[in-house]
């Protein structure tokens, strides 16, 4: 039997996922649900625990933040991996970035209805809503625990794996963050605290205010792409960076980004550039060099192993308790997390701590 070094200890660890599905299983059996989650290995753990009481359709949000070994894992378990389409029939979506929920539009489908992870796709549900693709829908960007907790205190650490895998010295290097939303303030927050010398924008100028109250230097793009030995993309949309600031970056430059955004940084328009490929980065030469992780895909998936166990396990863990009540209560429209739902979660962090 293939050994599964990195899924045991993942799984070993996870204890709120697997009570909060013990907790919720009476409720939940047999409900159909489709998930469409960045299918990396805390997802694994939250599809192996759900799949034993919810008749579970799995998809992949992408390719590069599939992780082959969590995949095999499930494999080897009986969970099997199917095409966005084969999940569409479900009246039920656990959904990232709104994916399943505008193929649905798509598809002339509508379903009962979507729990959300990202802010982006929040944004993008509530551009749906009117549409009748769903009747009901949960937030669980908007939570206390996955909104700040995870997303200021978790998502950055990410980031940091990923840099690290660059080999490179972190401290004393120039870093320029765009979008200062909770995963850019603590990217930069954490930067920070390891030595980096950190400038950050935001099109928002109330955020822009913000960030100079907690220490951070605001500067505009144009100025800063120029001096910065590390820029990161943190606002969910796309072409941030593109053919026309991209040749403000400074040689050798690392490009990186945090956001939700396909292609913040864009690359589609860079006729003039060459490109090679050199494992987890590839150098971008014209009139101008410099390199980009990972193609310009979330970085602390498509290279690093995502927000830390501990962190993605209370992110899950609230995720099961918001698909029970999504199932068992009645409201309509799109709406935050529940407070009694983060309590539940709260709750059972706090009789449960070793």
């Amino acid at each position: 039997m293939t050994e599964f070094f990195l899924m045991k200890w993942i799984y070993e660890r996870m204890v709120y996922t697997k009570k909060a599905c013990k907790l919720v299983s009476e409720s939940l059996k047999g409900v159909e649900v489709s998930i469409c989650f960045p299918l990396e290995y805390k997802t694994a753990v939250l599809v192996n625990e759900l799949s034993e009481i919810v008749e579970l359709k799995v998809c992949r949000f992408d390719e590069p933040t599939t992780k082959d070994e969590a995949v095999r894992w499930l494999g080897d378990k009986g969970v099997k991996i199917k095409d966005k389409e084969e999940c569409l029939d479900s009246p039920y979506f656990l959904d990232c970035v709104a994916t399943l929920s505008r193929k649905a539009l798509k598809r002339k489908r509508s379903v009962e209805g979507v729990i959300e992870l990202t802010r982006s796709g929040v944004d993008r549900l509530r551009e749906l809503e009117s549409s009748g693709v769903f009747k009901k829908a949960i937030s669980v960007d908007d939570s206390e625990i996955k909104g700040k907790g995870e997303n200021i205190y978790g998502t950055g650490l990410g980031l940091l794996d990923a840099l690290t895998r660059l080999n490179i010295q972190l401290p004393g290097k120039r870093v320029f963050i765009i979008g200062f939303g909770r995963v850019g303030e603590g990217c930069a927050s954490l930067l920070k605290k390891i030595g980096c010398e950190v400038e950050v924008f935001d099109k928002d100028e109330l955020k822009c205010m913000l960030a100079e109250y907690k220490g951070f230097k605001v500067s505009e793009p144009e100025t800063s792409l120029g001096n910065a030995d590390i820029i990161v993309t943190a606002t969910g949309s796309d072409s941030v960076i593109n053919s026309s600031n991209i040749s403000f970056i400074k040689n050798g430059a690392i490009l990186c980004n945090m956001g939700a955004g396909r292609h913040e940084i864009d690359l589609r328009g860079l006729t003039d550039y060459e490109k090679e490929d050199l494992g987890i980065v590839s150098k971008f030469s014209g009139k101008n060099y410099f390199y980009v992780m990972a193609n310009g895909r979330p970085v602390n998936l498509a290279v690093g192993n995502g927000t830390p166990l501990e962190i993605m396990d209370k992110t899950f863990a609230l995720v099961v308790f918001a698909l029970d009540y999504l199932v068992n209560q009645d409201f309509s429209g799109i709406i935050s997390t529940p407070k009694e739902v983060e309590y539940k979660l709260a709750n059972l962090v706090s009789l449960n701590k070793p």
